[in-house]
């Protein structure tokens, strides 16, 4: 079974990743390649928001709320 929550949040970081000129194949391939869900938020926000990045640091993958 499907947990809705789970399915909203990634739709929502699809969608905010295509708003910020991604495909969900680049998205996909930065994942796989060993970028964090947190640091592909990071990058996002920037290119949406023009916020500065934060250093770069180790943190778990389960930082990120969407």
């Amino acid at each position: 079974m499907e947990n809705p929550s789970l399915v909203l949040a990634v739709s929502k970081l699809a969608s905010a990743g295509e708003q910020a000129g991604f495909t969900l194949d680049q998205m996909i391939e930065l994942l796989d390649s060993g970028l964090e869900v947190g640091a592909l938020v990071d990058l996002i926000s920037w290119r949406l928001h023009g916020v500065p990045l934060p250093p770069v640091t180790a943190r778990s993958s389960s930082y990120w709320v969407v």
